[in-house]
């Protein structure tokens, strides 16, 4: 009898194992990126890009397309949430959704508008959403119109705006839970923002290998929201890196300024005459690849405020100016120029976010947690109505180290500048 029962515990455990809900591949739709747009109040339509594992088999790749077969699907329903629209689109596929490897998720500016918080409940709590997701709001634009956009890269819309993102400087598969950090921390959030770009200049197709430019997805920005996480507005993509640097977040970044005759001739010369546009035409690029940021909240008559210290490092990558770069000084007047014109556009993005948006997405309240934990419980509950006031100390500090191959541009013979 013992021994009956022995055998009987051994057994039963392999009887009762193994996987019963597995879900087979070739059951699975597998989503790489998902879309959300406001209808009307309380109805949400959802947009899914789904993997054609019939056209990932054939062979070749081009414009977007697989063997003449596009590479993805778009798939719409609507329902009064993400879950209920969800089990809405399952109604038309013949395979079990799969957001497992959903790496990117778009808002439509309307939702955005309304708020995000209806949809975001979902993505915190589901299991099969990655915290380390991009999610991306549609300036001016619904998600399913950029995802129903073939971009020709690619074989996915999906997987496009992800690798513009990351080229463009910023950090990827964070957004997400970057937006949950900031949300649960200051109180207010960002998130990168998307347009559709139409072709800057139309030209016919002739033949049929012509390939003219076309509508596309590009990174406008980044998209700001209030504390009642509604949109509270924008900045484009020449403000968007001053977020990233003051963050320390910004990995690479091409800036470009014009150094006039003034710069030749007379060392330090008013900012206002470099920026003025008035010799437009002569400007410096700088390709900048390290950058670092220190902030430091101070108090004053018990005010807070903070000394932000930029820091990067860089070489020229263009010389369309009369400065003869062969010469050290030159090299110094550029750097110069750069720090004015750089510590500017920083103090003009930071004043609009502050008067604007009134929404800190610098994250100084997180430093004034981390510095003085005692006197943020004091002003947690106010730093909304205290952010756009507080007093900032922004040094930029630039380092060129290189000037490419040549020093000498062509111009200074032409123009009159340095020999």
């Amino acid at each position: 009898m013992y021994r009956k029962i022995t055998a009987l515990f051994l057994i039963l455990p392999l009887l009762l194992t193994g996987c019963w809900d597995r879900q087979e591949l070739n059951d699975q739709a597998i989503v790489l990126g998902w879309g959300m747009d406001l209808v009307k109040e309380g109805v949400y339509l959802a947009t899914a890009n789904l993997v054609l594992p019939l056209a990932s088999k054939s062979g070749g790749q081009q414009g977007g397309e697989q063997g003449g077969r596009s590479g993805f699907m778009t798939e719409s329903a609507y329902g009064k949430n993400n879950r209920d629209a969800e089990q809405n689109m399952q109604r038309k596929l013949s395979r079990v959704l799969f957001p497992g490897h959903r790496r990117n998720i778009f808002i439509g500016e309307k939702l955005a508008e309304h708020g995000v918080f209806s949809i975001l409940d979902e993505y915190g709590r589901s299991p099969m959403v990655r915290p380390r997701t991009n999610i991306f709001v549609v300036k001016e634009g619904t998600a399913q119109d950029a995802m129903s956009l073939a971009y020709q890269l690619e074989t996915n819309p999906a997987i496009a705006v992800q690798k513009i993102q990351e080229k463009s400087g910023a950090p990827i598969s964070r957004s997400l839970l970057d937006f949950y950090i900031m949300a649960n921390g200051t109180g207010c959030g960002i998130m990168p923002a998307l347009t559709i770009l139409p072709p800057e200049v139309k030209t016919d197709k002739k033949s049929k290998n012509d390939s003219p430019p076309q509508t596309t997805l590009g990174l406008y920005g980044a998209a700001i929201f209030n504390s009642q996480l509604k949109l509270a507005g924008y900045l484009n993509h020449n403000e968007y890196w001053v977020r990233l640097w003051i963050t320390d977040q910004l990995t690479g970044w091409i800036f470009t300024t014009i150094v006039n005759a003034i710069d030749a001739d007379k060392p330090g010369g008013a900012a206002a005459d470099a920026l003025s546009g008035a010799t437009s035409g002569q400007t410096v690029t700088v390709n900048v690849d390290t950058f670092k940021s220190r902030i430091t909240p101070v108090f004053d008559d018990g005010q807070p405020g903070f000394r932000i210290r930029l820091e990067g490092k860089g070489y020229i990558e263009e010389n369309d100016s009369p400065l003869n770069l062969s010469k050290p000084g030159n090299i110094e007047k550029v750097e110069a120029r750069m720090n004015e014109y750089l510590e500017e556009r920083v103090k003009e993005v930071v004043k609009k976010v502050q008067k604007d948006f009134k929404s800190d997405i610098f994250g100084l309240g997180d430093k004034l947690h981390q510095f003085h934990p005692y006197r943020w419980k004091k002003l947690a509950a106010e730093w909304e109505t205290t952010f756009p006031d507080v007093e900032l100390d922004i040094k930029v500090k630039l380092n060129l180290t290189g000037t490419g191959i040549t020093g000498e541009s062509l111009l200074p013979n032409r123009e009159g500048g340095d020999k």
